[in-house]
C-alpha cells in the first residue's frame, strides 16, 4: 500500500503506469498535451506557410513575419498567465479529481470550436480556441503538480515526474509534427483527432481517485490581478519552494526561444522548408525524452546528494556548454533559394553532424534539468497551499515565457543577428549553472512535507 497519509482513497502500491493513483493522470495529462502542441503549431504553420497562398489564413497583416509566430504564442501563454493563480485557489478549495473532469469536459468542447475554425477556414475561430485551451490549461497545471504528492509517495515523484515530462516531449513532437502536416494539408482530419483525444482524455478523468481537498474553506478571490499578487506573495514567503520554480522557469524559458526562434530561423536564414523544422523539432525532443527518462532512472542515486540538487547542476551545466556550441559553430546553410531546402539537402551539408550534435545535447541535459527540479517543488510545499504555491511557480514560469518572447521581439525590432537569441540561453544558462553548482556544494536537508 502507499504510504502517503494525504491520499483521498487507499490504493495498491502498483508499477506506476498500472496504479489507479497514476494512469488516468498520466493518460489525460499526454493527450492534452498532444491537443495543446497540434492545435498551436497548426496554427504556426498556417500563418508561416499557407497564408502566402490562402488569404483567410493571413494573421495580423501588416507585421514583420518574424513577430507573427511570438504574437500568436502568446495567444496562449497569456490567458495561463491570467487564470492561473485563480485555479491554484480552486485546486485547494475543491477535491481535485472533480477539477480534472470538468477541465476535459472543456476540452472537448473547445477542439468541437477549433474544427470549426479549420472547416471555414478561420484564423480568428482558430485563435480563439487556442487562447481557451491556454485557460484550460491555466486550470489543469496547479491541479496536477498538486494532486501528484497527495498521490504519490516520496520516493516516487521523480518517477513520476519523469514519466509525465519524458512522454509530454514525446508528445509535443507528435503534435507538432502532425498539427503540422494535417492542419495544412488535411485540417478536418485533425478536427477529428483532437476531438477524440479530448473524448480519451475525459473517459481517463472520470476514472481518477477523489484527492480531497486540503483547504475547502478557502474563500476564492476571481480578480485576476490580486490573485496573481496574493499567490506570488505566498511563494516568496516560502524560497524553498520558490528556487527549484525559479529554476523550472528558466527552463520554460529557453525552450520558448528554441520553439518561438527556429520556424524562422530553419526557413530565412538556413533556407529550409518545414520538413526540416519538423526533422528539428523531432530531434530536439525525442533528447528531451531520452534526458528525462535518464533522471527518471538515476534520479534517486545518493551521489546526487539531498533532492537531486547535483543532477540539477549536471543538466544546466550541459545545457550552457551546449548552447553555446548551438551559437559559435556554423550552421548548415542551403545555398539555393530561401525556404525550399529539403531534408534530404539538409542531410547532406558537412555542417549538419555538428548542428544536431549541439541541438541533441543541449536537449538531452534540459530534461536533466527539469524533472529533479519538479519534484523538489512539489515535496516542499505545504498541502493546506500547495496548488496554489504551484500556481504561483506557474505564473513564474510563463512569466519567464512571456518576458523572453517580448526580449524576442525586441531583438527583432532592434534587427540584432539571428542567432542573438542562442546567445541569450548561454548567458542565462550560464548563470543559473553558477548558482544551482554553488548550492550543491552547500547541501542540507530541507522541509518536505511528503
Amino acid at each position: 500500500m502507499s504510504n502517503n497519509k494525504l491520499l483521498a482513497v487507499k490504493t495498491p502500491r502498483k508499477p506506476l503506469l498500472l496504479s489507479r493513483r497514476f494512469a488516468p493522470l498520466y493518460v489525460l495529462f499526454e493527450a492534452g498535451t498532444f491537443n495543446d502542441n497540434a492545435l498551436k503549431y497548426a496554427m504556426i504553420a498556417l500563418i508561416t506557410y499557407v497564408a502566402a497562398t490562402n488569404p483567410n489564413f493571413e494573421f495580423l497583416p501588416g507585421l514583420p513575419e518574424q513577430m507573427k509566430v511570438p504574437l500568436a504564442s502568446l495567444i496562449f501563454t497569456l490567458p495561463f498567465l491570467i487564470f492561473c493563480s485563480i485555479a491554484g485557489q480552486i485546486a485547494d478549495k475543491v477535491d481535485r479529481g472533480i477539477i480534472f473532469r470538468w477541465i476535459k469536459r472543456a476540452e472537448m468542447a473547445i477542439m468541437v470550436l477549433a474544427g470549426i475554425g479549420f472547416l471555414t477556414q478561420s484564423i480568428l475561430i482558430l485563435a480563439v480556441a487556442l487562447g481557451l485551451m491556454g485557460t484550460q490549461s491555466a486550470f489543469f497545471a496547479p491541479t496536477k503538480n498538486a494532486v501528484m504528492p497527495q498521490w504519490l509517495d516520496s520516493d516516487e515523484l521523480i518517477r513520476g515526474n519523469g514519466l509525465l515530462s519524458g512522454t509530454q516531449f514525446a508528445m509535443i513532437l507528435l503534435g507538432t509534427i502532425i498539427g503540422t502536416a494535417l492542419g495544412t494539408n488535411f485540417p478536418m482530419i485533425l478536427a477529428g483527432l483532437l476531438i477524440i483525444l479530448a473524448i480519451i482524455g475525459w473517459l481517463a478523468a472520470e476514472t481518477c481517485p477523489p484527492a480531497a481537498p486540503p483547504n475547502p474553506e478557502l474563500k476564492i478571490d476571481y480578480n485576476p490581478i490580486t490573485a496573481i499578487w496574493s499567490v506570488v506573495k505566498k511563494i516568496f514567503e516560502h524560497p524553498d519552494v520558490l528556487r527549484p520554480w525559479l529554476g523550472i522557469g528558466w527552463f520554460y524559458g529557453l525552450s520558448t526561444i528554441f520553439l518561438t526562434v527556429f520556424p524562422n530561423f530553419i526557413k530565412d536564414v538556413m533556407g529550409y522548408d518545414s520538413s526540416v523544422f519538423m526533422l528539428v523539432m523531432a530531434t530536439s525532443t525525442i533528447a528531451i525524452f531520452i534526458g528525462s527518462i535518464l533522471t527518471m532512472i538515476v534520479g534517486n542515486w545518493k551521489i546526487w546528494g539531498a533532492e537531486s540538487i547535483r543532477l540539477v547542476a549536471v543538466g544546466i551545466s550541459g545545457v550552457t556548454i551546449f548552447a553555446g556550441l548551438l551559437y559559435f559553430l556554423p550552421e548548415p546553410i542551403f545555398s539555393g533559394d530561401l525556404g525550399t531546402g529539403t531534408i534530404k539537402d539538409l542531410l547532406e551539408h558537412p555542417n549538419t553532424p555538428a548542428f544536431f550534435g549541439a541541438l541533441i545535447g543541449v536537449s538531452i541535459f534540459n530534461g536533466m534539468f527539469v524533472v529533479p527540479l519538479q519534484a523538489m517543488a512539489q515535496r516542499r510545499a505545504h498541502p493546506r497551499i500547495r496548488a496554489q504555491l504551484m500556481s504561483a511557480g506557474s505564473v513564474i514560469y510563463n512569466f519567464a515565457v512571456n518576458i523572453l518572447t517580448f526580449s524576442l521581439i525586441a531583438l527583432i525590432l532592434m534587427n540584432m543577428p539571428p542567432k542573438a537569441p542562442f546567445m541569450m540561453i548561454v548567458i542565462g544558462s550560464a548563470l543559473v549553472a553558477a548558482y544551482t553548482i554553488w548550492r550543491s556544494f552547500r547541501l542540507k536537508a530541507r522541509k518536505t512535507y511528503i
